[in-house]
């Protein structure tokens, strides 16, 4: 029993012992702190415009309890970056106790003021630690960048109490290739008025936002080979490259024949392209099937849509060396009929991003939709599709819907497929009506595309696609999106929109 007792005051005693040591402040020089990373490093960061938020960990892997007596930004108050100690937000902090083997959290934000520099700079600080009489610094670093600014001032309420903020933009302007544009909200191109974007414009856009050309208004981007137009969000941190759905859409009303879009990339939007007649948007006018509403889209990629790539709703949309690619539910959706004509465009489907309501990545719906009607009618007689040397492919069985109203709509002499290769299990050569020709099953004949998760659609050898085009069906399309020439070996075309590597 006297062990025992024994035994039980010298743990009580180690345990007291340990636990003073740990308590106990250490002042030596030579304790030090250490840091999850080496410094923290923002992405470009626009002017007037605050950052995310960045985080990483002080550790006290001492076996003492240490006090720093001051943690600071080496620019002091005139920093542009903020910081979060703890808790408490400010730009010094006093006397800060870490435990010993313990850590603690700081957070970094930075707005940056503009300048007159056009091309991006970087600002850079420290965040300097005092302990024990030695100093240790960490490192913050961020890309500037100045920009167009493109703010919302107006809303508009829609019958389903939907609110979108926008700005109207000045009529018959032109965005520069100089600076960087960032829209917030919408950015309204107005009736009688045309939008101009220069080759090699950076477009980036706020969360839900998007541009919006209304009825009668035009848009023109006006890109070129190795100067394209770059639509996509405006979160331009490494981990938001891939990241869907970050913006809202392109949004083209009817009232102009005059809409293009050449060489331009638009990715990580909800809907890449929405060319749609505004009584089916929402807006109860009289559909008018005389008005015109025309888009040429060519040399174009858009990519990691979280809904769709192109949607048509009533619209006449002309299409060449297109690569529409890796949409979460379709990349070619074209509704209550209109008038398509795409020639040497790729349209395929290998989504792998996760849905957010289901947390699944499984898509389900295919990668092209088309139907005629509206509320059980159909809108026009005169609807019409055509697609020369395309591809249509993906990671599902069957990439092919048509939901139309009973009348044959796929043997009408206006529905043609010349010469392109699908992904389907309807439209089989043997059973294929006869306007659609030259049709080649993905299930039996690959595409073979050299990395479809990375969005690189080119051909490698062996894929069905290779010179299987027609030269009847090209569109006038003689280079490939990349400019190289589409003639292969065998004298005739690929499909889809590249030629040989």
């Amino acid at each position: 029993m006297k062990n025992l007792v024994y035994i039980s005051v010298l743990v009580l005693f180690f345990s007291f012992f340990v636990s003073c040591k740990k308590d106990k402040v250490i002042t030596s020089s030579g304790a030090k702190l250490s840091f999850s990373q080496d410094s923290v490093l923002f992405d470009t960061v626009f002017t007037n415009i605050g950052s995310t938020t960045k985080l990483f960990r002080v550790h006290n892997r001492n076996n003492g309890k240490v006090n720093i007596s001051s943690i600071r930004l080496a620019r002091g108050n005139a920093s542009f970056y903020r910081l979060n100690v703890d808790g408490v937000a400010g730009k010094s902090f006093s006397n800060v106790e870490i435990a010993a083997n313990d850590s603690m959290y700081i957070f970094v934000e930075v707005t940056i003021n503009p300048n007159n520099q056009l091309n991006p700079f970087i600002y850079r600080d420290s965040i300097l630690f005092d302990l024990n009489g030695s100093e240790q610094h960490f490192d913050l670093i961020a890309f500037g960048q100045n920009a167009y600014y493109h703010m919302p001032n107006k809303k508009i309420i829609f019958s389903n109490s939907q609110a979108l903020n926008y700005e109207v933009e000045p009529c018959n302007t032109t965005w520069k290739n100089d600076k960087p544009h960032l829209i917030y909200g919408y950015a309204v191109v107005d009736s009688a008025c045309t939008l101009t974007i220069q080759g090699g414009a950076k477009v980036y856009v706020h969360n839900g936002g998007g541009i919006w050309v209304y009825r009668y208004g035009t848009i023109q981007v006006n890109g070129t080979h190795g100067n394209e137009v770059n639509f996509q969000g405006d979160r331009l941190e490494q981990e938001y490259k891939d990241v869907p759905g970050q913006w809202d859409r392109i949004w083209i009303n009817e009232g102009s024949t005059q809409n293009s879009i050449n060489y331009a990339v638009i990715k990580n939007a909800y809907i890449g392209v929405h060319a749609g007649y505004s009584a089916f948007d929402g807006f109860g006018n009289t559909v008018n099937p005389n008005d015109p509403k025309h888009l040429s889209l060519t040399n174009t990629i858009i990519q990691n849509c979280s809904y769709a790539g192109i949607l048509g709703h009533y619209y006449n949309i002309t299409g060449g060396n297109d690569v529409v690619v890796n949409c979460g539910q379709h990349v070619l959706e074209l509704d209550f009929g209109g008038n398509y004509a795409f020639y040497q465009s790729t349209f395929a489907n290998y989504w792998n991003q996760t849905n957010n309501s289901s947390g699944s990545n499984a898509r389900t719906t295919p990668s092209f939709l088309f139907n005629d009607y509206f509320n059980g009618n159909v809108v026009s007689a005169f609807d019409s599709l055509y697609f020369g040397n395309c591809i249509f492919d993906g990671n599902l069985a069957e990439e092919f819907q048509f939901d139309t109203i009973a009348g044959g709509f796929l043997n009408r002499l206006h529905f043609v497929l010349d010469h392109c290769a699908l992904k389907t299990g309807g439209l089989q050569s043997n059973t294929k009506p006869t306007n659609i020709c030259e049709i080649i099953s993905g299930n039996a004949n690959p595409m073979n595309f050299i990395s479809p998760s990375t969005y690189n659609f080119k051909l490698n050898n062996g894929s069905a696609a290779i010179g299987q085009g027609s030269t009847s069906a090209t569109g006038g399309y003689f280079n490939d999106i990349n400019g190289s020439s589409f003639t292969y070996t065998n004298g005739f075309p690929n499909m889809g929109a590249y030629g040989p590597n």
